[in-house]
């Protein structure tokens, strides 16, 4: 008996781990999603009158010939 309870206690350790990494991670994602919005929103705004579809044209054009 004693040692079921210890390994069902072993098991809920690991567990708790695992669900800490997972949430832990989704975190980081998270925040990096936001600093990367950030800094696009930043570039964005000192880069008025830059039109990206236009660029990525020439660029393409510039390739191909």
């Amino acid at each position: 008996m004693t040692f079921q309870i210890q390994e069902y206690k072993e098991n809920l350790e690991i567990f708790q781990k695992r669900i800490e990494l997972l949430i832990g991670n989704r975190l980081r994602l998270n925040d990096k999603i936001r600093n990367a919005v950030a800094i696009q929103d930043a570039a964005r705004s000192k880069i008025k009158g830059w039109d990206g579809t236009k660029e990525i044209r020439k660029w393409r054009e510039r390739r191909a010939s």
